[in-house]
């Protein structure tokens, strides 16, 4: 027996349960093969041991042949036996070919009540043979249903309820259809067009497997159907597109979405969908939720368990938990309250965050936090909630609960609980089990932030907004402190409404109002989705033009979209994947009257291209960097972006930095990454964008891939000396820089580094860089670098000073050239002369004429050559320190510092402040101190003495420092051409100026041309006796300065006629200085000031 007639055997010998898919088997114009048969029965089998509530009762019956029967069986069709003529393959065959059509077959049609209307299925087995994973809201094509059926009353966004109308499918089964109405689609065209359709007379047939697209009934309307392979397109006039379809199995699936009439729609999402919105909360507790009936709007199948979900994987560690702690029967809201701090988070979120602070009531697990930016808040934080929650309950808190962290034992913290009448628990020390509660509670926050992050692809910078979400959606969730009821029900008394939720991270389209847009604008503007708001009544949203946050309640969803993840990371779910939803409005738990208008969008995924260039990294103090691949790429400079890593590849090829070989075994390849930065003008504007492919050098050993690595660079005295002598003898000031700078020096060592992402040679990619040349990041490539420059200065005439090895002079042409990494100033007062120097380094490197200097290293500089005068200042470095440590609208103080208050260190008494804050202010200022504002120089180094333990008094004393130069904004140095010719020094010291230690501080400041070139403000590294002592430890200092400037004048030319006058107020310090007699009262202190003599 041959395998068609073992196929026909086979389906004789099926029971009647078995006849819708024989029946769909028939359909095909060629017998399949035993092995399709075969799979079809066997699913068709497990299907029958669980069966569907769909009204269909389909009863197993003994096979309708037996063995002896089968041989005896003979078609009065073909003569052939094992078959009847009801199962002939030779008739269908011919039927197929003369289009009889299902003759021989039980009509495919259904009467109504009043028998004036009738319904035909092409399918017979729509109900029930269809595929697994064809859900109830897939739209099949069908060429022999003569009416539009849907079994989703929720789809209907016009609906009338009619008379029963009987539905008979093939098989003689029959189905109710119980009213009729219109269904909106959005047809997804194969060119990603949506086109809208409107479906009028849509049978409501709710036992439907899925739904189906009538054929006749849309050439009724005039609309073409063409059936071609695996597509079928439907036309309208003028053969414009209007719908498209992919063959699956024998069934067509329409492309297309649908919009829901109610927010709360009968038909159930993917459970992997409702872990996400809630924050990837465990399917257990999910459970809860919806078999306890513990929130609205949340439905789906509870049977079903969660598919692998790998931000859980990565976020959530594998830690055991601590023990639950049961709730007291008898503990009342806000009884007892948990506080505990978390922190520091290893990136400030987008409002400058470092810590975030919990407040967890004990009775109903309900939290609260709030972003920190250091833990001096966290008092000020406390009495917010406390007078926001008992207004809000009426209730006292009366136990606060904390472990014995300084920012909850300052003075002012314990007399105010005290005043309030709550009494205040501390843990024992290294006992944090004692507060379980709270560590509890940080451990589940950062989880669950760690796992939407990792979802989202959202940068670290967003973990704020994470954690906002995730308390929000914790208090939304059961605890099992609570036995399953959630703290939201617990505290408020109702139950919660969570229909309203959505995926972090997702992409999403908020309305932008009509008084906000012109006539031709958009009317929405793209977003990602970080919460809900808290203050007011939406969704929090991040534009993503305007690179702001802002609330909106008008939004529509897309819930497959992932703006910062790239595709690989997508989480796949069963249909529908997306959805998309629109939302008039949200409620929040206090509105149980308002209803939401959510239309559903059911679609493919959508692809995207993957992020070649991964994370990048920004370095220095310019805020205005991107931080990432992702944030410049969104940025509105992500052109620029994108052609400065351009340059840069075409820099390294040009300068043959690599070649790829085979790693040699027993070597190490080093990584890179890429780094950014914007090069800034004197008026605020940027120059040039500037892209570095830079080696991470911190993977070098010593006396293997790297050996000396000291590089000079020029001095800022020097480089203000260099000023003032131009403003002097009229001389211009050139500006150069070396276009990628480091490529240009040789390496002596055998590097290897891994090729850079996105530059990877196709074919090529298990080689590696052999480096020829240095590359930023190596720890040698700024030696490599100076080597490279001074041999070819050198060759140029050039000698380095014995002072400064960065200044060089040419004594020829007198040409002066400072050099600092791959910045360089020329000085000459003949521009024939700079224009020869030029043309000779740029024959040898690649450089960039900048003209005249304007700006260098941070600092303005504005030539007057009419005057002859020369400027420096940095007004724009202190409007960005202003605004980074929100002091630019602060009233200005006249002076620096505070002449009647002292600083001293920090006791068990006073309240902490934020290091790191701190240590980063101290910081800015201290680089303006040493460039251009010798002015705050003693102050500033007055508070750099608390940078390890800094206090709230302190940072007063750093917040007056600020306050000063923002009313001094445009103080400067001057240099003039009639200033003075040669050096002119002033010291001074003050006498045990430090409370703390009774230790002195020195200073000195000099002169050349007018301004100062050369200043110090340092404490004294003995106690001084008096203040002659003190002083003439201070001239020590001075004069070992001077010694150093008078060389270096001497190598630049500066006219000395005379030694370098030096000037000291104190008589006996003078006297000390020039009569041996008083050596009986300085024999005690250190050599060094032996220098004055």
């Amino acid at each position: 027996m041959n395998e068609e007639d073992r196929v026909v055997h086979l389906l004789a010998s099926l029971p009647e349960s078995y006849d819708m898919l024989v029946t769909a088997l028939e359909a095909n114009s060629e017998i399949p093969k035993m092995e399709f048969v075969t799979e079809k029965i066997l699913h068709e089998e497990s299907k029958s041991l669980v069966k569907d509530n769909d009204g269909i009762n389909v009863k197993q019956e003994k096979a309708f042949y037996g063995k002896e029967s089968r041989k005896t069986i003979k078609c009065h069709h073909c003569g052939k036996e094992g078959h009847i003529k009801r199962y002939c393959w030779t008739l269908k065959n011919q039927q197929t070919k003369q289009g009889a059509g299902s003759s021989g077959e039980k009509s495919n049609s259904a009467e109504g009540d009043d028998g004036n209307e009738s319904v035909g299925l092409l399918a017979a087995h729509a109900m029930s043979a269809c595929d697994k994973n064809v859900l109830a809201n897939t739209w099949i094509v069908d060429s022999g249903a003569t009416c539009h059926m849907c079994n989703n009353k929720e789809l209907f966004v016009q609906y009338n309820d009619k008379d029963s109308v009987s539905v008979s499918l093939g098989d003689g089964h029959s189905l109710e259809a119980l009213g009729s109405g219109k269904i909106i689609l959005k047809m997804l065209l194969p060119d990603n067009k949506i086109q809208k359709c409107i479906l009028s007379d849509v049978l409501y047939v709710p036992k439907l497997s899925f739904n189906l697209l009538s054929v006749s009934k849309s050439a009724k309307l005039g609309k073409v159907t063409k059936f071609s392979g695996n597509e079928c397109k439907i036309f309208c006039e003028k053969d414009n597109l209007i719908a498209f379809a992919e063959k699956k199995g024998n069934l067509y699936h329409l492309k297309c979405t649908m919009y829901v009439h109610k927010a709360n729609a009968a038909c159930k999402l993917d459970e992997n969908i409702w872990h996400r919105r809630y924050g990837h909360l465990g399917i257990d507790n999910l459970k809860i939720l919806v078999r306890d009936d513990l929130v609205d709007g949340l439905n789906f199948d509870v049977n079903k368990e969660l598919e692998f979900c790998e931000a859980c994987v990565k976020g959530k560690s594998k830690k055991s938990p601590f023990p639950c702690n049961k709730v007291k029967p008898d503990r009342e809201p806000l009884e007892l309250i948990h506080s505990d701090v978390c922190g520091k988070i290893n990136e400030k979120s987008l409002s400058k965050g470092e810590y975030f602070l919990t407040f967890i009531d004990d009775a109903t697990r309900y939290v609260w936090v709030y972003i920190l930016k250091g833990k001096h808040e966290v008092f000020a934080k406390f009495k917010e909630r406390k007078k926001c929650v008992e207004n809000q309950m009426g209730r006292k808190i009366k136990i606060l609960r904390t472990d014995n962290g300084g920012e909850y034992k300052s003075n002012d913290f314990e007399q105010y609980l005290i005043d309030e009448g709550v009494r205040h628990e501390y843990t024992i020390p290294k006992t944090p089990e004692q507060n379980g509660v709270s560590e509890r509670m940080n451990r589940t926050l950062v989880e669950q932030i760690r796992a939407m992050l990792i979802d989202s692809g959202l940068p670290h910078r967003f973990w704020a907004e994470a954690l906002s979400t995730t308390c929000y959606l914790k208090n939304r969730s059961p605890a099992r402190a609570l036995n399953g009821k959630t703290p939201c029900q617990a505290l408020m008394g109702k139950k919660p409404t969570v229909h309203h939720l959505r995926i972090f991270g997702c992409v999403c389209y908020a309305h932008v109002p009509k008084d906000e847009r012109r006539k031709l604008d958009p009317k929405s503007v793209k977003c990602i989705f970080l919460g809900y708001g808290s203050e007011v009544k939406g969704y929090r949203l991040f534009d993503l033009e305007k690179k702001r946050i802002l609330n909106s309640r008008d939004v529509t969803f897309d819930e497959s979209n992932y703006e910062f993840k790239k595709e690989k990371d997508v989480v796949q779910t069963e249909t529908p994947t997306i959805e998309i939803m629109h939302s008039e409005e949200w409620v929040s738990d206090d509105d149980d009257d308002e209803q939401l208008d959510l239309p559903v969008k059911v679609s493919e995924r959508v692809k995207r291209a993957p992020d070649m260039y991964g994370e990048w990294v920004s370095v220095g103090h310019n805020t205005s960097d991107p931080t990432s691949v992702s944030e410049a790429l969104l940025s509105d400079d992500k052109e620029h972006w994108m052609d400065a890593m351009k340059q840069e590849m075409s820099s390294i090829q040009e300068n043959d930095v690599y070649v790829l070989v085979e790693l040699p075994k027993g070597s190490k390849a080093l990584k890179c990454r890429w780094v950014f930065k914007k090069k800034i003008l004197s008026n605020g504007s940027v120059e040039r964008y500037k892209a570095r492919l830079v080696a991470q050098g911190c993977s070098q050993k010593f006396g293997i891939d790297y050996d000396e690595t000291f590089c000079p660079v020029a001095r800022f005295e020097s480089v203000r000396t260099v000023l003032a002598l131009a403003s002097q003898r009229g001389m211009m000031l050139h500006h150069m820089d070396v276009t990628t700078a480091f490529l240009n020096g040789t390496l002596m060592e055998e590097v290897y580094m891994k090729q850079p992402d996105g530059f990877v040679e196709q074919g090529k990619e298990t080689l590696v860089c052999k480096l020829k040349k240095s590359i930023y990041g190596l720890k040698q490539s700024p030696r490599c670098w100076n080597y490279a420059l001074e041999s070819s200065l050198r060759e140029l005439g050039f000698v380095q000073t014995s002072g400064d090895p960065c200044i060089y002079v040419s004594l020829e042409e007198f040409v002066i050239v400072a050099v600092y990494v791959d910045d360089i100033i020329l000085a000459c007062n003949c521009d024939d002369k700079v224009r020869k120097v030029k043309d000779s380094l740029a024959s040898q490197f690649k450089l960039k004429d900048l003209g005249e200097l304007q700006y260098f290293l941070g600092v303005k500089v504005v030539q007057d050559t009419v005057k002859g005068q020369i400027w420096i200042g940095q007004p724009l470095y202190i409007e960005n320190i202003l605004k980074k440590f929100g002091i630019e609208d602060s009233k200005p103080v006249e002076t620096p510092v505070d002449p009647n208050q002292n600083v001293c260190e920090a006791t068990d008494e006073c309240t902490l402040f934020d290091k790191e804050q701190y240590q980063s202010a101290v910081g800015s200022l201290l680089y303006l101190s040493v460039k251009t504002r010798p002015d705050i120089a003693y102050a500033v180094n007055s508070v750099t003495r608390y940078s390890t333990k800094p206090t709230n008094q302190h940072w007063k004393a750093v917040k007056r420092i600020m306050r000063y130069l923002k009313g001094t904004l445009d103080l400067g140095i001057l240099y003039n051409y009639n200033g003075s010719t040669d050096f002119v020094g002033y010291s001074d010291a003050d006498w045990a100026g430090d409370i703390n230690d009774r230790k002195s501080t020195s200073g000195y400041c000099f002169h050349l041309g007018g301004g100062p070139v050369s200043w110090s403000s340092k404490k004294q590294s003995c106690v001084a006796l008096s203040t002659a002592e003190a002083e003439y430890m201070a001239l020590a200092s001075a004069i070992q300065e001077a010694v150093w400037l008078r060389k270096l004048a001497v190598d630049i030319q500066i006219d000395c006629k005379g030694p370098l006058l030096l000037y000291e107020d104190n008589q006996s310090t003078i006297a000390m200085s020039k009569n041996p007699q008083f050596h009986g009262k300085t024999k005690h202190i250190d050599i060094n000031p032996s220098a004055t003599g």
